[in-house]
């Protein structure tokens, strides 16, 4: 092959591979491969990291179902459940065809269900269930359905889904885990005799399952709950014997020593209470004094009168020397007396004797005295009474004393045992309905919202008629309303609202009225919360709540812009407000007027609000927003009136931004040295803060959004100079370059764009600062600017291509290179942004076309031309007419500048130019009817 041929390819390759680079841009299999290497290494914050970039930046790839698909996975993994849900939200929509479309409801399902979203998840397993054939997944969501059904407490519908999959499954994990829930199902389900089989079925088949021997518990306790004490017993015992470290065997060792006791198996009993105090004397004390009542009783009945009366001593003092009936006789004295408190010490000494009837009176009547002298004490003694004495006509009433005292006197737990009592224990009382509400408010206070919203809907569905129905109704709503499930909430508060008798219906009504508005209120349904709030304040004005509900009525006329009904509502809260309401709705009328622009009215409002205020706290407040209000109406001298009587007040939460706008205004003023002497003392009173370098900043901006960029380039110097390496001074010294940019100093400008980039090589603003420094340079035309701002460029950042190769592009315009060998540079470097390296690929071919090289030109101008829109590919055009007005082809020159017409209609600069260049060739072609044509237009 000819030597100049061969050197002709080499060229050809060359600028082939330029083209290629320019094109092409960052690989996707690469940013692919990064995110399924760090999905597979379990990193999964960096792998949703980089299938989210992927399809920002290639969401047509064919891998986008995938990278959409891993990426939530990923964020499942790392317990990001939002993004999960909101990464596979119309999944199915854009890609339709994916093959992961029948995993998506599986991992959207596992996302709700870590919300606590029950009923999503339970939606979103159903889905994937039936359009599943992968029998692992299908399986998980057969388990986790079962879960969510449980969590909604569709007992029967759990345990169908339990069932099946029971069936299909061959995996004996998740058999058993199955079968574990399945018992625990028909145990809620009150079906103690199919949870015992579940359990039992658990035992036999699955003894390696380690919830296995947790199994003998729960059967122990359905049988209690059958009344199958013996069996129950027996049960215990297996489940003791298994020596199993968990919360369960506490309460295992205390039911096994009651049931011993009552079976007359005092050495059994005895046992096991020995085993409690070895395991866990330490730590539960409040039920220590459950062990130590039934090892007295066990003592007492088998004649150990001195081991029992050290274990009774151990909790009650006493007088051992007294006989059990002098005791009691000796009480009976002081009842009925002022000094009734006075009997407790005897009675509780006749608690301690062989006669149980005088014992139970004692303990009965000791409780009584002690819990209306809030004694907790009292609680214990009924406690004791109630358990020791199963058949007494007065335990129903002690058990409900003991739990009122427990409550009031902060432990839950004592008290918790005796509500679950007296709803097991009396199933048929006709306080059973209070009792289950009294058991959801006291899970309600222990933060057990799920325990609570159990008893209130039994409340709600069997017990429709009972008086507290309509507060079981509105606890429902309170709990849904801070799961922030506010429609569901609405409905709960409505039913109350029927059941009341709404506006009409009382205090109780009324709540149930304003408590639904709210709830409507924070579900976005603001016309349904209008309608309660004004049915409860036109009912009556002065009524319950009225006064809420006006407040609460101007709120929401204010956060939908409607200022003049925010203002009437609040007017209405005023007429009959006191104390904070008062002040809110006077200070909230305020900024009503405030988002009108009236700032005379709003400054009287707030005014108004100063004079009802409560504390100091809130008249700064409403004084600091008076002061504002001036301010935005220009009412300088005025505002510093205002803004002195609010820093008045000493610490409080507004004085920082006081002081600041009191400096504010004093600069606006002209008072140059009161507003520094007020800003050094914003300095010294908060020396962490960042509003003093704000008040010249502000100054400055002012000074630019007039077009007064001499004065605005002083105040931004003296932010520099006064507040110097503060991200304020940063940001001005910046907005300086710019003044002198936009007042037509391009050599100021330029040379203080070129110190700051120097400067501040790491700040996230640099980049956009040096392309605005490029840009200015390419205007002006300067050559010896563009010459020294890229010798600075270099000499700083070396092979930072980054950030220099913007300046270094427009250098090269302005000064065109002997050698290409940057651009090549910039052309080639992939991490550089396309448009860049585009460029740099234009001035390559510009410099060929210079050269006399315009096939060579040609090529990289007609890539560019396809590839690259806007103002390259315009240029890239132009260059195409001059490289054949260079070879002489008039013509085809003049074609290629009328193309630039339809390809690149948006740029009018070279469209202008390309029709009067290519009027002027089809004149020389002689081409005269074409040219007369473009100047028609140009003439238009």
């Amino acid at each position: 092959m000819p030597l100049k041929t061969v050197r002709a390819c080499r060229k050809l390759s060359f600028v082939f591979l330029l083209v290629c680079n320019a094109v092409f841009g960052l690989s996707s299999d690469q940013l692919y491969i990064q995110g399924y290497k760090a999905f597979a290494a379990s990193l999964w914050k960096t792998a949703s990291s980089h299938f989210a970039q992927f399809i920002r930046e290639y969401p047509e790839d064919p891998r986008a179902d995938s990278a959409t698909y891993f990426g939530a996975v990923a964020y499942y993994k790392a317990k990001d459940f939002q993004r999960c849900l909101k990464a596979l939200s119309g999944f199915d929509k854009r890609y339709p065809k994916s093959q992961w479309l029948k995993r998506v409801s599986y991992w959207d399902g596992l996302s709700r269900y870590a919300l606590e979203d029950w009923t999503g998840a339970l939606v979103s397993f159903e889905r994937q269930i039936e359009f599943s054939d992968e029998s692992a997944y299908l399986e998980q969501s057969m388990f986790y359905l079962g879960a969510s059904l449980e969590n909604l407490e569709d007992w029967k519908g759990a345990e169908a889904v339990y069932l099946r999959l029971m069936d299909r499954s061959e995996s004996e994990d998740l058999v058993a885990r199955t079968i574990f829930r399945l018992g625990q199902v028909q145990l809620l389900d009150g079906r103690s005799e199919d949870a015992i089989d579940a359990f039992g079925r658990l035992v036999s088949e699955y003894p390696e399952f380690p919830l296995t021997p947790q199994s003998s518990y729960w059967i122990a306790e359905a049988w209690k709950k059958m009344g199958e004490r013996e069996k129950a017993l027996k049960s215990y015992r297996d489940y003791i014997m298994t020596d199993e470290e968990s919360p369960y065997m506490s309460f295992a060792l205390l039911e096994a020593a009651r049931l011993a006791y009552d079976a007359r198996l005092n050495e059994e009993a005895l046992h096991y209470l020995d085993m409690w105090d070895r395991k866990f004397k330490s730590g539960i004390d409040e039920e220590a004094e459950t062990v130590l009542r039934i090892r007295t009783a066990i003592y007492l009945r088998m004649g150990r009168i001195e081991d029992a009366q050290t274990a009774y001593l151990s909790i009650t003092p006493g007088n051992e020397d007294e006989e059990q009936i002098v005791a009691f006789n000796l009480a009976q004295t002081w009842l009925g007396t002022e000094e009734t408190i006075q009997a407790v010490p005897y009675l509780e000494k006749a608690t301690i004797g062989p006669d149980k009837r005088i014992a139970a009176d004692a303990a009965f009547l000791a409780g009584n005295i002690l819990v209306s002298n809030q004694d907790e004490r009292g609680a214990k003694l009924l406690e004791s009474f109630a358990n020791q004495n199963p058949e007494d006509e007065r335990r129903e009433e002690a058990l409900r004393l003991a739990f009122a005292s427990y409550r009031k006197g902060g432990m839950p737990g004592r008290a918790e045992t005796m509500i679950e009592t007296l709803i097991h224990d009396y199933p048929k009382s006709a306080e059973l309905p209070s009792y289950l509400f009294l058991r959801g408010e006291l899970a309600l206070s222990m933060g057990d919202s799920s325990a609570a919203l159990r008893d209130y809907g039994i409340i709600v569905k069997n017990h429709s008629k009972s008086p507290v129905a309509i507060e079981a109704n509105s606890r429902i709503g309170f709990i849904y309303s801070e799961r922030k499930e506010y429609i569901r909430a609405a409905d709960y508060y409505a039913r109350a609202i029927e059941a009341s008798g709404g506006i009409k219906g009382g205090e109780a009504g009324r709540r149930a009225v304003y408590s639904a508005a709210v709830a409507y209120l924070n579900g976005g349904m603001n016309a349904e919360a209008i309608a309660l709030l004004n049915s409860i304040v036109k009912s009556n004005p002065e009524g319950s709540w009225s006064v809420e509900s006006a407040y609460h009525l101007g709120k929401v006329h204010y956060d939908e812009g409607r200022y003049v009904e925010a203002r009437k509502a609040y007017q209405s809260a005023i007429r009959h407000a006191s104390g904070e309401f008062l002040f809110d709705a006077l200070y909230e009328t305020g900024w009503t007027w405030f988002r009108q622009f009236e700032w005379d009215n709003a400054a009287k409002a707030f005014e108004d609000a100063a004079k009802s205020a409560l504390d100091a706290r809130q008249k700064a407040k409403a004084q600091f927003r008076v002061g504002m209000s001036l301010a935005s109406g220009r009412k300088w001298e005025e505002a510093l009136v205002s803004y002195d009587s609010a820093l008045l007040i000493g610490e409080q939460q507004w004085r920082e931004e006081a002081l600041y706008q009191k400096a504010w205004a004093l600069l606006n003023l002209n008072r140059i040295e009161e507003a520094n002497r007020t800003a050094r003392m914003m300095s010294e009173e908060f020396p962490n803060s960042n509003l003093m370098a704000d008040l010249p900043f502000r100054m400055g901006e002012n000074a630019m959004r007039d077009g007064r960029f001499i004065e605005a380039i002083r105040w931004y110097d003296r932010t520099r100079v006064q507040y110097p390496g503060t991200e304020t001074a940063i940001r001005a010294e910046l907005r300086a370059a710019l003044a002198a940019k936009e007042n037509g100093d391009v050599v100021d400008a330029s040379k203080r764009y070129g110190a700051w980039v120097i400067n501040h090589l790491e700040n996230p603003s640099t980049s956009a600062a040096i392309r605005s420094w490029a840009q200015m340079l390419r205007n002006s035309g300067n050559s010896s600017l563009a010459v020294d701002a890229k010798n600075k460029i270099i000499d700083s950042l070396g092979n930072n291509l980054k950030l220099s190769a913007p300046i270094i592009l427009a250098w090269a315009r302005l000064v065109p290179p002997d050698s290409t060998v940057l651009l090549e540079t910039i052309a080639k470097d992939e991490s550089l942004p396309q448009a860049d390296r585009s460029e740099s690929l234009l001035l390559i071919a510009h410099s060929y076309l210079r050269e006399g090289g315009t096939d060579r030109s040609r090529e990289i101008y007609e890539v560019l031309v396809r590839d690259i829109p806007g103002r390259i590919g315009a240029e890239a055009q132009e260059g195409l007419a001059r490289s054949y007005f260079a070879e002489g082809n008039l013509d085809e020159a003049a074609e290629a500048y009328m193309a630039i017409l339809y390809l690149f209609p948006n740029q009018q600069d070279l469209v202008n130019n390309a029709l009067r260049e290519a009027e002027k060739l089809f004149r020389e072609v002689g081409r005269l009817e074409e040219a007369d044509k473009i100047r028609e237009s140009i003439a238009r």
